[in-house]
C-alpha cells in the first residue's frame, strides 16, 4: 500500500469534519437570524461577520491542503498566502474596482448586467492569478504542478473571506442564513477556480513554452466566476421568502463540480517535477496577455461608468421637475398626472409617478385649523395607500428637503392586486415592489411622487431611485 492510499482515510476524515463545520456555521447563522436583532446590535454584528467570513476560508482551507499528500507544503506559507489574498482583495482589487467598474447589478437590462459581471470576473481572476505569479511561483516551495492549485486556492480563499465580510456588513445582519450559505458557496468557488486557473501555473513553469496557456486559465476561470455570479444572484427571492433552488443549489454544484476536477488532478500528482527555466523573453511573454485581459477589462468598464446615459427631463405642476432614463416609457394611469415605467426590467414594478390631490381629499381638517403638518398629511396618506394593495408594509418615514422645499418621505413593501401596474410590462410574478412616497404641498394641493422599485431589484441594490433626478420648488 502507497503512501497515498494510506492516507485516503484521514484524508475522507478531515474533508468529512470540515464540511460538518461548515454546515454548522450556516445553523449558527439561522439561530442568530431567529433569536437576536443584529440592527440594534452594531459590536455583536462585527463579531458575528468576522466569524461568518472568515471560518468557512479557513475551513476549506484544510481541505485543500490535505490535497497535497507527497510533499505537502509549509503551512506558514499557505497560511501567508491566504493573507495576501485578503490584502489584495482589499487593498487593491476594492479600491481599483470603485473607480473603473459600476455596481455589479446597476445595469438597465440583463444584457448589460451579463457584461458587466463578465469584466469584474475578468479583473478577478486576472489578479489573483498575477498575485500567485509574482509572489509564491518563484519561490522554491512551488516545485510541483498542483503547487498552483494549493496555493491558487489559498489566495482565493483570502480574497473570498474579505469580499464576504463586505457583503455581511452591507446586510446589515439581514437574511443572515441566506448570506451564510452564499459565502460558504463562494468561498469554495474562489478557491476552485483560482485553483484550477493557478494549476496552469504550474503547467507553465513545468512544461514547454506556450503563449496562451495563462490567458486561457483565466478566461476558464473568468467563465466559471461569472456563472456562479450569475446563479448566486438568481437567488434573490420568490415573494417575500429565500428560494434556495434558483441560486445556491446551481452554483454549489458548479462549485464541486470544479472542486472534483482539482481532487482527480492531485491525486495522479508524481510529486516533485525538474522546472524548465524560460528565458526573460519568455516569462514576459507568457504572463503578457493577462496584463492585457486586466487592462482590457479595466478600461471597458470605465468606459461604461463614465458612459453618458440618456435621460428626459419633465416639468409637472407645483413645480416638480423631474429627469429619467430615456429608455423608460411614458404611460398613462388614471389616478396619476405622469407616469413612466421601465418596460425591460422589473415587471412594471419600476416606475415614477406624479399624483395631485386636494388636501381634503386625503385629510379632514377645518380652514380655521391651518394647515395641517406634512407629517400627518404623510400618515393619512399611508394609511389610504394601504387600502390600495393586497399587501402594505410600511417600512419607515420621514421629513427631507428637496432644493428648501419641504417634503416628507414613505418607504414601504407592497403587493399589488395585478402582475403590473401598467399594460405592456412582462411578468409572471406577482406585482411586488419596495417604493417611495415622496409628499409635498402647494398651497392646497398635495402632489405625491412615488419611486417604485421591483423588489427582486431592490435585493439586488438596483435601486430606481439612483435614476430618478428630482426637483421641488414654486411655480
Amino acid at each position: 500500500m502507497n503512501s497515498s492510499q494510506r492516507n485516503r482515510p484521514g484524508l475522507w476524515l478531515s474533508t468529512s469534519v470540515s464540511i460538518v463545520g461548515l454546515l454548522l456555521v450556516v445553523l449558527f447563522s439561522y439561530i442568530v437570524e431567529r433569536t437576536l436583532d443584529l440592527t440594534i446590535q452594531s459590536t455583536f454584528l462585527t463579531l458575528i461577520s468576522l466569524l461568518i467570513a472568515f471560518v468557512p476560508p479557513l475551513l476549506w482551507l484544510t481541505v485543500f491542503y490535505r490535497q497535497d499528500r507527497l510533499d505537502p507544503e509549509p503551512k506558514s506559507f499557505v497560511f501567508k498566502t491566504l493573507l495576501l489574498g485578503a490584502l489584495v482583495q482589499k487593498a487593491l482589487y476594492a479600491p481599483v474596482i470603485s473607480v473603473v467598474m459600476p455596481e455589479a447589478q446597476t445595469g438597465p437590462n440583463a444584457s448589460d448586467y451579463i457584461v458587466t459581471v463578465i469584466l469584474i470576473a475578468i479583473i478577478q481572476e486576472s489578479m489573483k492569478l498575477l498575485t500567485v505569479r509574482y509572489s509564491i511561483y518563484v519561490s522554491k516551495e512551488f516545485d510541483e504542478k498542483i503547487d498552483g492549485i494549493i496555493y491558487g486556492s489559498a489566495l482565493g480563499l483570502g480574497f473570498a473571506a474579505m469580499t464576504n465580510l463586505d457583503l455581511i456588513i452591507r446586510n446589515g445582519g439581514s437574511v443572515l442564513t441566506a448570506i451564510s450559505s452564499i459565502v460558504v458557496i463562494e468561498s469554495l468557488a474562489h478557491a476552485s477556480f483560482t485553483g484550477l486557473s493557478c494549476y496552469f501555473l504550474g503547467l507553465a513553469k513545468f512544461g514547454k513554452f506556450n503563449m496562451f496557456r495563462l490567458p486561457g486559465a483565466v478566461i476558464i476561470a473568468t467563465a466559471l466566476n461569472a456563472l456562479s455570479r450569475i446563479l448566486i444572484d438568481d437567488l434573490v427571492r420568490d415573494g417575500f421568502r429565500m428560494n434556495y433552488m434558483l441560486g445556491i443549489i446551481p452554483a454549489a454544484l458548479l462549485a464541486v463540480l470544479v472542486f472534483g476536477v482539482l481532487v482527480i488532478i492531485t491525486s495522479r500528482t508524481k510529486g516533485k517535477e525538474d522546472g524548465i527555466i524560460m528565458t526573460k523573453r519568455q516569462a514576459f511573454l507568457s504572463v503578457l496577455p493577462v496584463w492585457v485581459l486586466l487592462i482590457a477589462a479595466m478600461i471597458t468598464g470605465f468606459a461604461i461608468k463614465n458612459a453618458s446615459v440618456q435621460t428626459t427631463t419633465i416639468s409637472l405642476n407645483g413645480g416638480i421637475r423631474i429627469t429619467y432614463p430615456s429608455s423608460w416609457t411614458q404611460s398613462a394611469k388614471e389616478d396619476s398626472m405622469f407616469m413612466a415605467v421601465d418596460l425591460l426590467s422589473g415587471g412594471g414594478q419600476n416606475f415614477v409617478s406624479v399624483k395631485e390631490m386636494d388636501m381634503d381629499a386625503i385629510i379632514s381638517f377645518k380652514g380655521d385649523d391651518g394647515t395641517p403638518e406634512l407629517e400627518d398629511i404623510g400618515a393619512a396618506w399611508a394609511i389610504r395607500t394601504g387600502r390600495d394593495y393586497k399587501f402594505y408594509q410600511s417600512v419607515k418615514s420621514y421629513p427631507m428637503q428637496y432644493n428648501g422645499q419641504e417634503a416628507y418621505v414613505i418607504e414601504y413593501i407592497y403587493v399589488s392586486d395585478s402582475k403590473s401596474p401598467v399594460s405592456g410590462a412582462k411578468s409572471s410574478n406577482p406585482g411586488i415592489g419596495y417604493s417611495r412616497d415622496i409628499i409635498t404641498t402647494n398651497g392646497s394641493q398635495v402632489y405625491i411622487i412615488t419611486v417604485s422599485t421591483s423588489y427582486n431589484d431592490w435585493v439586488l441594490k438596483k435601486d430606481s431611485l439612483e435614476k430618478i433626478t428630482l426637483s421641488l420648488g414654486s411655480n
